[in-house]
């Protein structure tokens, strides 16, 4: 009998050359904890991010392309932590300081050419371990794009069942999934340690609902009061700098070489191009201030300056811009934009000055889905999107967002979204480009 089941074994073999490769994936990815995770990719750069055991020496990224010419295989050297770290300012083994058994890595995907897919094979120490994941640089055609919102991902426990509407998200057709903040939540004791936020980001990312809806798209994140610090954190907080760092290590945003920021000039603050819209992405937390200082501040000069001198130089039909706090609300929520006065204003003054078309407004941290609308003298009104959080208590219960781009050059359709834990849509608006421009 014995025989005859490894003669069989040997036929299947023979006839089907993958199903040993397959077996191995199975098997022997013990290495690989979490991951891998798609984030930012343009036309020649795309970022990774896994969770990989301390063990793990190398890691062997195999892009393959229709066009042989074009394929390749990196290689990143796991003791070399310049070899791969996402940062300009700071170089280190992340292991030294975290003193636990899986290590978050940052790899930069480059060479890649535009309007291309790659199928990706991801080895660690030579050994396969995910060989079902794409990679699609932007197209040199218009097309329509879509994209996921959420915020609020409250998961402090293991029986916590907020992450279920994850599920839900799977369903929907989607390029990309956007994070608005507070998508991990740090408690007292964590927020005061560099050690225990990374064990909070990493309890997150291996829950298997969490884990398996990274992998399904890239993802983009900006964060909020409870993912920087503690409820109340503003630029005072004292490890403001280990927050950015961790922060930086499970959402590589954009690569070094691309996007040469600096903490110290706009904290989290990215921009995002994706065919022909434009995602904004506002730190509201680095360089807040108190309001009882004598020039109160949400933004910083630094990062205003440079978010409105990159807005004026987009050209995108759509210019969505993410904030944890609601830009356009009278009050009512909880740290509104408004209660900055001259920095609102200036905000405000240099859009309408600028002449910027296709400004649409995204925020978070509400408990009420409403759109919001603001008449402007000589020029269009502003549109503010509000909705709450995937799982605010950890909890079922939730709403995302979906936005969705279409229509034909010049005369581009918006449409917003956002649907309960469920799936079912709660909300829809469509604003036509025409609505938003001068």
């Amino acid at each position: 009998m014995i025989r005859n089941l490894l003669l069989a074994t040997a036929l299947l073999l023979a006839a089907n050359p993958s199903f040993a490769q397959k077996k191995v994936v199975d098997e022997e990815s013990s290495k690989l904890i979490a991951g891998p995770m798609l984030s930012y990719i343009d036309d020649y750069h795309a970022q990774m991010w896994l969770l990989v055991s301390k063990e793990t020496e190398t890691i062997t990224i195999k892009l393959e392309n229709f066009d042989e010419d074009r394929n390749q295989e990196l290689v990143f050297d796991l003791k070399d932590p310049k070899s791969y770290n996402n940062s300009r300012w700071f170089d280190f083994n992340v292991s030294d300081y975290n003193n636990g058994d899986e290590i978050p890595v940052v790899l930069t995907l480059e060479e890649l050419i535009p309007d291309a897919e790659y199928n990706v094979a991801v080895y660690l120490d030579s050994v396969l371990v995910e060989e079902e994941m794409d990679i699609y640089t932007p197209r040199n055609y218009l097309a329509d794009t879509y994209f996921l919102l959420g915020h609020s991902l409250n998961l402090n426990d293991a029986d916590d069942d907020g992450d279920a509407i994850l599920d839900v998200m799977s369903d929907v057709e989607s390029d990309l999934m956007v994070w608005m903040g507070n998508n991990v939540y740090f408690n007292d004791k964590e927020a005061n340690s560099f050690r225990k936020m990374l064990a909070k980001y990493k309890s997150v990312r291996k829950r298997e609902k969490v884990n398996d809806f990274m992998k399904l798209m890239p993802h983009i994140a900006v964060w909020d009061k409870m993912d920087f610090g503690l409820n109340t954190s503003d630029t005072r907080f004292a490890l403001k700098d280990s927050s950015l760092m961790a922060f930086n290590l499970f959402w590589p945003n954009a690569p070094k070489k691309v996007y040469n920021y600096s903490f110290r000039d706009a904290g989290v603050y990215k921009r995002y191009d994706y065919q022909d819209v434009e995602i904004f992405m506002l730190d509201n937390r680095m360089f807040k201030t108190t309001l009882n200082t004598e020039e109160p501040q949400l933004l910083g000069d630094n990062q205003m300056n440079r978010f409105i001198n990159e807005i004026m130089g987009s050209d995108a039909a759509f210019k969505f811009i993410v904030s944890g706090n609601s830009v356009l609300s009278d009050g009512e929520d909880e740290e509104p934009f408004v209660d900055y006065t001259e920095e609102h204003e200036e905000l405000m003054r240099r859009l309408h000055l600028s002449r910027i078309n296709g400004v649409v407004l995204l925020s978070g941290d509400t408990f009420d889905t409403e759109l919001l609308k603001e008449e402007r003298e000589n020029a269009y009104p502003l549109y503010e999107l509000k909705f709450p959080g995937l799982s605010i208590d950890g909890s079922l219960g939730g709403n995302f967002a979906r936005v969705k781009v279409e229509g034909e050059y010049g005369k581009r359709i918006c449409t917003l979204q956002v649907y309960d834990e469920i799936g079912d849509e709660v909300f829809k608006k469509k604003i036509h480009q025409s609505e938003v421009s001068y």
